[in-house]
């Protein structure tokens, strides 16, 4: 008998007016990190004041899906007061979260720990729709993984070491593609 294949990250969503909820299945990646970016900018464009991210189903994240975490996050508190809340949080994405001090800018609370407030923003599972993500360019892609490595040296400076030289690549990296895509203009 063989083992099937693990489904594909990816995100499930919905949003109202004030709040928006998101879905995290299977690993939260750079992979989708560029879609989550862009539909939690759009939602708190359109005035949401709440960001809930439903990691129930989420089995790891790399640094770049948890800088995306972390800007929206320092952009919810300097806009509105909020920071993005991770919901259903397993001991193993707390460790990772607290290993790079997301700690001390998300708020999160454990599987079944979901205080009434916001477990009323969780939508039914068929009301969430498919947010595709890997489909960023390949521009989009480094951009957001360089601005995701810089929010976590702005969230804890502390980072600054771990990913100076990870920075310094994906700067270059962006420069080549912006260059790349001059070129092909």
């Amino acid at each position: 008998m063989t083992a099937s294949p693990a489904p594909a990250d990816r995100l499930l969503v919905a949003a109202g007016p004030d709040a928006a909820v998101v879905r995290v299945v299977g690993r939260g990646s750079f992979h989708i990190g560029p879609a989550l970016k862009e539909f939690a900018a759009d939602a708190i464009d359109r005035g949401a004041s709440e960001l809930a991210v439903d990691t129930r189903d989420c089995i790891g994240m790399d640094s770049t899906f948890m800088g995306v975490l972390a800007g929206l996050s320092m952009r919810l508190q300097r806009e509105r007061g909020r920071r993005v809340v991770l919901l259903n949080v397993s001991a193993k994405n707390r460790g990772l979260l607290s290993t790079l001090g997301l700690d001390r800018v998300v708020e999160a609370h454990d599987a079944g720990d979901t205080p009434p407030r916001l477990a009323a923003l969780l939508p039914a599972d068929a009301d969430l729709g498919s947010l595709p993500g890997g489909t960023a360019s390949p521009t989009r892609t480094a951009e957001t993984m360089l601005r995701a490595h810089e929010d976590l040296v702005a969230a804890a400076p502390a980072n600054r070491p771990k990913f100076k030289d990870v920075i310094d690549y994906l700067r270059e990296d962006v420069h080549k593609h912006r260059k790349e895509r001059r070129d092909s203009a």
